[in-house]
């Protein structure tokens, strides 16, 4: 810290009273004494060794030396101002940026997401898709979705979900090889993506079944969503969250194949969040919509009615 920076209270008075030209004036302005601003004036005056103020008839006047003390203060006090006014709580309307994964954001939030716009008009919510984490310090994003667990430094961590890891083809290839035994999976091409613990020699591990996977790998995707683009083409079949493809299983384009052969990995996803984020408000009303769209409280902003939309509620 610079140690010149002293008198801070003196200077605060100078300040009021160079713009005011009157100690009365700036005693009421600061609601304190006449005799209280004089004697912060005289104390930083004293310190200065220089006259700030001196008196035309009645009126007061600053100094040459005052007036440069109160240009400098007037440019201090205005960035002062700004930086308070860029860290203090934000009213509730205004901008929320969301960074999460591409696939969670294509397959399950930008389907839904419409919804919290509608409730909160006043709030205008940016998708960031991006499939790694960003600081939240940094100030880019306000929240931050991913499957990592691990909390960022100074944030909130909730759990949102956690999802089943399950097997999944076109209805079309399904009905073609009807998938009853484990061992249809040779049958086809298969589709991984680039998770070592969700991959088909971790499945295939996980039932004793030892086989040469690379010669029936069809690709490995960078991300979920290409690989549920492959498999609605009817490229194969793929291991991936169910919460992502919810909508598919409920509408008949893709199909759960092997339910009875359940792979035991399973797939979270957190929300992180700083709790002194200037923009809390509008986090916590977000927070607040889409823990209720998990629990399954899917409220039509239009209509107020319920619905149902089959996820069940993280444990928190």
């Amino acid at each position: 810290m610079d140690t010149r920076v002293t008198h801070l209270k003196a200077i605060h008075y100078f300040a009021v009273a160079s713009r005011t030209l009157s100690y009365t004036k700036a005693a009421q302005e600061l609601f304190v004494s006449q005799a209280a601003v004089s004697q912060q004036i005289r104390l930083l005056e004293d310190y200065l060794g220089n006259k700030l103020f001196y008196r035309a008839g009645r009126d007061m006047q600053l100094t040459t030396q005052g007036h440069i003390l109160a240009d400098h203060l007037g440019e201090a006090f205005d960035l002062i101002g700004k930086g308070l006014d860029r860290v203090k709580a934000e009213p509730f309307a205004g901008n929320l940026s969301i960074i999460c994964p591409q696939s969670f954001a294509s397959s399950w939030m930008m389907p839904k997401l419409w919804r919290f716009t509608a409730m909160h008009d006043e709030i205008t919510a940016r998708l960031l898709c991006c499939d790694f984490r960003e600081d939240l310090r940094a100030g880019n994003a306000d929240i931050d979705i991913s499957n990592d667990e691990n909390s960022q430094k100074d944030c909130k961590q909730i759990k949102l979900l956690e999802t089943d890891m399950i097997l999944v083809a076109s209805k079309n290839l399904a009905d073609v090889i009807k998938f009853n035994d484990i061992n249809d999976l040779l049958r086809c091409w298969l589709i991984q993506a680039d998770e070592a613990e969700y991959s088909w020699p971790a499945f295939f591990r996980e039932f004793d079944i030892q086989t040469d996977v690379k010669q029936k790998l069809w690709a490995e995707v960078s991300s979920w969503y290409m690989g549920i683009s492959a498999v609605k083409a009817g490229h194969g079949v793929f291991i991936c969250p169910k919460i992502m493809i919810q909508d598919d299983l409920e509408s008949g384009d893709l199909v759960h194949v092997l339910p009875h052969f359940p792979f035991k990995k399973t797939l979270s996803f957190y929300m992180h969040y700083q709790e002194f984020s200037p923009r809390i408000e509008r986090i916590k009303a977000f927070e607040k919509w889409i823990t209720d769209e998990l629990a399954g409280i899917s409220i039509d902003p239009f209509d107020h009615r319920h619905h149902n939309i089959g996820q069940k509620p993280a444990e928190h």
